[in-house]
């Protein structure tokens, strides 16, 4: 009995420590190195190959995430997560983000991918919603009208870089 309060303690003592985590302050301990490969599964699906740098403590899962692409106030793309992503703690990783496309227009991802490359995401704004956690702590990411600019910019993402991933699709 006394080792199953003591249990039940830790856990309380974490969930209220990890209570005050904020969304920025987990993504913030987590860095896209470089695009490995990407393989298409269909017009509709694509695996993307990445190098990712955890210095956060703790394996973070990614359950689900829908991101809806906006150009210009008008919603071209929708971008979903087909199976769950892991990313290992305080390792540069080898990750697999497996996606799911569903576009109005045939051009939108080329028009997508012109404009990221050259306005570097200029008009371009996103919604996303994804849900992630540890195995006690889940916590829901999301936003609207992210410029896709200042994503950019945040992950450190060059022409260069969004080159290479043009090249690889």
């Amino acid at each position: 009995m006394c080792r199953l309060l003591r249990y039940i303690f830790a856990v309380v003592l974490f969930m209220c420590s990890a209570s005050g985590v904020r969304a920025g302050d987990i993504l913030d301990k987590f860095y896209l190195e470089r695009f490995v490969a990407v393989t298409h599964l269909s017009t509709s699906g694509v695996n993307i190959w990445v190098d990712v740098r955890s210095d956060w403590a703790h394996d973070l899962v990614i359950k689900r995430g829908t991101v809806d692409v906006m150009m210009h106030g008008k919603k071209v793309a929708t971008i979903e997560l087909r199976d769950k992503i892991v990313i290992p703690r305080r390792t540069t990783s080898r990750v697999l983000i497996p996606l799911r496309f569903d576009a109005y227009n045939t051009l939108s991802f080329q028009r997508i991918l012109y404009n990221l490359v050259e306005k570097r995401g200029f008009g371009t704004t996103i919604n996303y919603r994804v849900r992630a956690g540890m195995k006690v702590l889940k916590l829901t990411f999301s936003d609207k009208n992210v410029a896709v600019s200042e994503i950019l910019n945040n992950f450190a993402l060059s022409n260069d870089s969004l080159n290479e991933l043009i090249e690889l699709i």
